[in-house]
C-alpha cells in the first residue's frame, strides 16, 4: 500500500492558522502583536495509510442530477500522540448532492470506528468523485462534528490517479470509484 504525504495540506493549514492569528489581534484591539500567542496547532491523531470505495446511485454523468453516495474505507498507520493504542479505524461515507461530469463533487459525512471502539463524525465540504483533469492527488477539508475529537479541522488527501476520469463519465456513467487516502484531524484552537 502506498503511503501518502500531508506536507501539502499542512501549508493550507499554516495559511488557515496564520488568519486565525490575524483575526485574534483584530478582535482585540490596541494588543499589541507580540503580545497575541499564535493559535496551537496540535495534531490530534494522523493515518498515514488508507483506502476507500464509493458507489454512486444513479450513475454521475453529462448532466446534473441528484446522486446517492455511499461507500466504505479504512484508515491505518494512525499515530495519536496521547493514546498508543490508537492505530486504525473503519469507516462509512454517505451523501446526496447533485452532480454531474462537470460538477463531481459531493459534501460526505465519514463515520469513523477507531480500533479501541470510539467513534469521530465528520462532515467533508466536498469529495471526489470524478478525477479531476491533471490532477494527481485532492486535499479534502472538513470537520469533525461528534464524538471523539469533535470540532477538529479534518483533512483527507486522496491519491485520484485511479479514480474514473471525464472521458468514463461521458461515456457509461461513473458507478463507482476507489482511492488510497490518508487522514489527519487537527485542533486549530
Amino acid at each position: 500500500m502506498k503511503r501518502l504525504s500531508l506536507k501539502s495540506s499542512f501549508s493550507v493549514l499554516n495559511g488557515v492558522s496564520g488568519f486565525a492569528a490575524m483575526l485574534a489581534f483584530a478582535v482585540v484591539p490596541g494588543t499589541a502583536a507580540a503580545q497575541v500567542p499564535p493559535p496551537p496547532q496540535a495534531t490530534l491523531v494522523e493515518c498515514a495509510q488508507g483506502n476507500q470505495t464509493q458507489t454512486y446511485a444513479p450513475a454521475i454523468n453529462l448532466f446534473p442530477r441528484m446522486v446517492d453516495v455511499t461507500g466504505t474505507g479504512r484508515v491505518s498507520s494512525c499515530v495519536d500522540s496521547t493514546d498508543p493504542g490508537l492505530a486504525s479505524g473503519i469507516f462509512t461515507i454517505t451523501g446526496t448532492s447533485a452532480v454531474s461530469c462537470l460538477l463531481a463533487s459531493a459534501p460526505t459525512q465519514n463515520v469513523i470506528t477507531w480500533n479501541d471502539g470510539t467513534q469521530s463524525t465528520i462532515e467533508f465540504i466536498n469529495g471526489v468523485d470524478v478525477r479531476p483533469v491533471g490532477a494527481s492527488m485532492v486535499t479534502l477539508l472538513g470537520r469533525v462534528s461528534s464524538g471523539r475529537y469533535q470540532n477538529a479541522l479534518a483533512i483527507k488527501t486522496v491519491e485520484v490517479s485511479s479514480i474514473p476520469g471525464v472521458t468514463q463519465c461521458l461515456l457509461s456513467g461513473v458507478r463507482s470509484s476507489s482511492a488510497e487516502i490518508s487522514l489527519a484531524l487537527l485542533r486549530l484552537f
